[in-house]
């Protein structure tokens, strides 16, 4: 049964990498001038979010602990920031679509997270 959660923690790491690179694309190619926020302190949000996505499809072979635990908190990040989003009106497009995602996400992984003993580790060879 581990091998299992492990394959299925192993998809959705790689799925939830996806989905973030693809979602960093659109935002850096349709990004609006009105609100860059994230260029006044010298970051940039959506090449933050290609390295994210991008390491958890990396994660794709060894499912870790750590990334599930980074799983986790982006998955609840993203549904309290579209909570917010929601309840205050803040923005120009209103979507749940992330906040929904993010959901599925955050239980999936909740519900496969490895249990002491449990080792998220996939062999070379697998």
């Amino acid at each position: 049964m581990a091998e299992h959660k492990q394959r299925i923690v192993s998809v959705l790491l790689g799925v939830e990498g996806g989905l973030i690179l693809l979602g960093a694309v659109l935002v850096g190619l349709t990004g609006t001038a009105i609100f860059p926020f994230d260029s006044f302190v010298g970051t940039d949000a959506s090449v933050a979010a290609l390295v994210l996505g991008a390491a958890f499809v990396m994660a794709f072979r060894t499912p870790t602990r750590t990334w599930i635990n980074l799983a986790i908190l982006y998955n609840a990040l993203t549904i309290v920031f579209g909570l917010v989003k929601w309840g205050t009106n803040f923005g120009i497009r209103l979507t749940l679509t992330s906040t929904i995602v993010s959901c599925i996400f955050l239980v999936c992984f909740v519900v496969l997270y490895p249990r002491s003993g449990e080792e998220m580790r996939f062999s070379p060879t697998a």
